[in-house]
């Protein structure tokens, strides 16, 4: 008897702890956004695609527990949300947390978070070094502050309405996918001062026509200008020797040689 009572008592156990870590819901209406506690902290797993929804709210606490992290995916190709809140709790956020949210115009983060803010409805972390998010419907023109050093993995990820972007000086990397698919984009120059350009970090950019690569660039990752199909001219002013290049790197139809590139190289 003694070891019956052993037994399902582990099992009971067993599934306590199985069980303890699975998502729970916090309601938005008739939807619902997905919440995970582990370890005292709570994450949220998932944003629910809604027609109703405009607004999302990322709480301070749930449960009487911080909401720390937006895991990777929780919150991308919302179709109708406009605005997404972050609570003064949140340290991490998934590179892919909020891509390709098109209706998407602003972000807000608590005054009081210490990774975090947003400038202008802008995503930065809060010594404004790196950019995260740009949301999509923010605007057709952009001038990134002074001061950012980091132009993050997917920070403009799939914003065809962008037109015109101004970078500063200060940025000195332009990470993987930061500028992919910013189909409308026209005006743009590269600063001295950047040192690497990621893996497809301007890939079906169909709108540029020619760019210039400064001198100070020292690495460019693979397809960094895949199907750019309508860039024709590209200036490199650093000598190729000092440059380590990823693979097709150079503006492609498609992952096919554009017979009519012409990429002029600094002597």
């Amino acid at each position: 008897m003694k070891k019956r009572l052993v037994i399902i008592f582990s099992l009971v156990l067993c599934f306590s702890v199985i069980f303890s870590g699975c998502a729970e819901q916090i309601g938005m209406g008739n939807d619902k956004i997905s919440i995970k506690i582990e370890n005292g902290e709570a994450t949220v797993k998932e944003i629910p695609n809604s027609s109703t929804i405009k607004e999302v709210n990322i709480p301070d606490e749930y449960k009487g527990v911080p909401v720390t992290d937006i895991a990777d995916f929780a919150g991308c190709n919302l179709e109708s949300v406009e605005k997404i809140s972050i609570g003064k709790n949140v340290k991490s956020i998934g590179t892919w947390a909020f891509e390709n949210n098109q209706n998407l115009k602003e972000f807000y983060v608590d005054p009081e978070n210490e990774c975090y803010c947003s400038v202008d409805g802008v995503l930065f972390t809060k010594d404004m070094t790196e950019i995260l998010f740009y949301p999509a419907s923010h605007g057709e023109e952009y001038s990134v502050p002074d001061g950012v050093i980091k132009i993050r993995t997917k920070a403009f990820y799939k914003c065809d309405k962008i037109k015109s972007l101004t970078i500063p000086v200060t940025v000195t990397d332009i990470e993987e996918k930061a500028f992919f698919r910013c189909s409308s984009l026209e005006n743009f120059v590269i600063p001295e001062g950047v040192k690497t350009i990621g893996k497809d970090a301007f890939s079906y950019c169909s709108s540029l026509s020619e760019i210039t690569v400064p001198k100070s660039t020292k690495f460019i990752g693979d397809y960094a200008f895949f199907n750019c199909t309508n860039l024709l001219t590209v200036n490199m002013n650093c000598k190729k020797e000092d440059v380590t290049f990823g693979e097709k790197w150079q503006p492609t139809n498609n992952g096919l040689e554009i017979k009519k590139l012409q990429i002029n190289w600094a002597e």
